[in-house]
């Protein structure tokens, strides 16, 4: 896809689940250009991409109104400048006034939704949308499937023994645990008094401590933390569920209670009622025996949640080439 002469404006900011998928786009793509709320002081950004940043706030916040338009002011300086063919909008209130600016336009609008249902800016600006990009069934006009995050994958191939030596690991079962890009401390107060297996364990800026395993704040390479692991404990976020299914791992997912629209329970639900590749506990449930019980319960069923995994990672779906034509 590089050598696309369509220049491309992508909308994104927020949380590494929006700005993660949005720059493993920007790398299939020539000619590329990021708008969004705070993109200068935001962790999960790397900022080898040309960018602006954009004001915009919370529709619950006081100043919604004032800075959705300075925002919009902004936005269509950028269009001003630059000879923009799409705008590819990857959801949250940080892309509000660029989308909102794309619509009066009349520019091309590419949504992607990685969730199971649409986002509130996503469905606000649906009925403006040239086409959406889904991972998973959502009943709106203009979906077309695109291939599960993430996007970009490592060239070389990894043994699992590989994996688990990177992360200065014996070769015996082990459980992934992590709460998303920013941690969950949960997960880092909980796991360490229900989990006796070997664990790798990314606590964001908390800390965890287990007799085997390995403890770190956060890892890039995800890929081989997949590759180490047998068994996932997680959030079900986005991209999460995505990567479950790329790599075919069985997985215990407790959904973050305070997501917006409740996206993580309708994603879990998905995995575990109709993909069948998961089990899911709710936080409030989720004590020292039932977690035990339930990694029981993956670890009988374990060949047949894998084969269900691999199933559904073969369905069909449309080439990232064909959002922008």
């Amino acid at each position: 896809m590089k050598g696309q002469k369509s220049k491309i404006l992508i909308a994104a900011g927020g949380s590494g689940g929006h700005l993660f998928p949005a720059q493993q786009m920007a790398d299939l793509y020539s000619d590329v250009l990021f708008a969004g709320h705070n993109l200068s002081s935001s962790p999960f950004f790397q900022r080898q991409f040309p960018f602006h940043d954009i004001k915009a706030a919370k529709p619950k916040s006081l100043l919604f109104i004032f800075y959705t338009l300075l925002g919009l002011f902004q936005s269509l300086r950028i269009f001003s400048k630059h000879k923009i063919d799409y705008v590819i909008g990857f959801g949250s209130f940080h892309t509000f006034p660029v989308l909102l600016a794309a619509a009066i336009l009349r520019k091309k609008i590419v949504l992607f939704e990685a969730n199971c249902c649409l986002g509130k800016v996503n469905r606000f600006f649906a009925p403006f949308a040239h086409k959406i990009a889904v991972q998973f069934p959502i009943p709106s006009k203009n979906t077309v499937f695109v291939p599960l995050l993430p996007w970009s994958l490592p060239n070389q191939e990894v043994t699992k023994e590989e994996a688990l030596a990177y992360f200065g690991l014996k070769p015996q079962f082990t459980i992934l645990i992590f709460g998303g890009s920013q941690g969950a401390s949960f997960f880092n107060e909980m796991m360490p008094k229900a989990i006796t297996d070997q664990v790798i364990h990314f606590t964001g800026k908390g800390s965890a401590h287990y007799e085997r395993g390995c403890v770190k704040e956060f890892e890039k390479r995800m890929d081989l933390a997949y590759m180490a692991a047998d068994l996932v404990i997680c959030r079900s976020g986005a991209s999460t569920i995505a990567e479950l299914i790329r790599y075919h791992k069985p997985s215990l997912l407790i959904p973050f209670p305070h997501s917006s629209d409740d996206h993580q329970k309708k994603n879990a639900k998905f995995i575990t009622e109709t993909v069948r590749g998961a089990r899911m506990l709710d936080q409030r449930e989720a004590k020292i025996d039932r977690i035990r019980e339930e990694i029981s319960l993956l670890k009988r069923d374990y060949s047949k949640i894998e084969k269900a995994l691999k199933m559904y990672d073969a369905g069909e779906r449309v080439s990232l080439n064909d959002l922008v034509k």
